[in-house]
């Protein structure tokens, strides 16, 4: 018997009966600096400012409004979480002319904490599904769906 519920803690804890998952910082998509932030009850991800060869400028900013699952993989210290968040898109174009893009999206968010700290190690991803509509859209401008990842460059997600 004792085996047996040593066993079945060692089960509870490696599933999430004491498990934590959080992080933040900043990861290069391509050469673009973006930021990132999560907890078992947000997400957000943000391109503060960067310009297209076009010499058009994008800021992107991407925040969760539900976190319907919330899987923590001890053993493997990853993390995949999913809702629903509203990406915005606000561009300026080389005419002066601008616009701005919103748009509630499925997303799914994926976390591993490969090293202590984490900068060069971890890795963080979202992906969205964008709906392809009339005229300009985020469709458009990432295809869908979109997957927005990178190695942390500064900060640390935590897995446990």
């Amino acid at each position: 018997m004792r085996i047996f519920w040593s066993m079945l803690m060692a089960t509870v804890l490696a599933e999430g009966g004491a498990s934590h998952a959080s992080g933040g910082g900043t990861y290069l998509l391509g050469d673009i600096r973006t930021e990132f932030q999560f907890s078992n009850a947000h997400v957000q991800c943000k391109i503060g400012h960067a310009v297209f060869p076009d010499g058009t400028v994008i800021q992107m900013f991407m925040e969760s409004k539900t976190v319907d699952t919330f899987t923590i993989n001890s053993l493997a210290r990853t993390v995949a979480i999913s809702g629903t968040m509203l990406s915005t898109v606000r561009l300026r174009f080389p005419d002066g002319t601008s616009t701005t893009l919103s748009e509630s999206v499925p997303f799914t968010a994926f976390a591993q904490d490969n090293a202590t700290p984490g900068a060069g190690a971890d890795v963080f991803s979202v992906t969205v599904s964008y709906a392809n509509t009339p005229g300009l859209d985020q469709f458009d401008l990432f295809g869908s769906p979109a997957t927005f990842s990178g190695i942390v460059e500064t900060g640390d997600v935590v897995v446990r």
